[in-house]
């Protein structure tokens, strides 16, 4: 699985504790899956979220995290596929 088109984090994510929210924007431009590294905001990924956004609803993407690896499956192909995420986690 290769990195997605374009991702985005937020600038400064939330953080309470040993916990931090990660949020962000990705631009699918092309693929059907791929994963999104967060390993340089988060330690651990505790609850991953994302929705589909724009004009025509999109489906949010099947997903499974591994430590700091969030796999994204079966993600709407073709251009305009923009999503809003958030991760919550330990921070890094």
């Amino acid at each position: 699985m290769a990195l997605l088109t374009t991702v985005a984090l937020d600038a400064r994510p939330t953080v309470f504790g040993n916990k931090a929210v990660v949020t962000g924007t990705l631009l699918n431009s092309s693929g059907t899956s791929g994963h999104l590294d967060l390993s340089g905001a988060l330690s651990g990924i505790d609850v991953f979220l994302i929705s589909g956004v724009g004009a025509t609803a999109l489906a949010a993407p099947a997903q499974s995290i591994d430590g700091t690896l969030v796999y994204l499956a079966t993600i709407t192909a073709g251009s305009g596929g923009d999503y809003q995420f958030m991760a919550i986690g330990n921070r890094a």
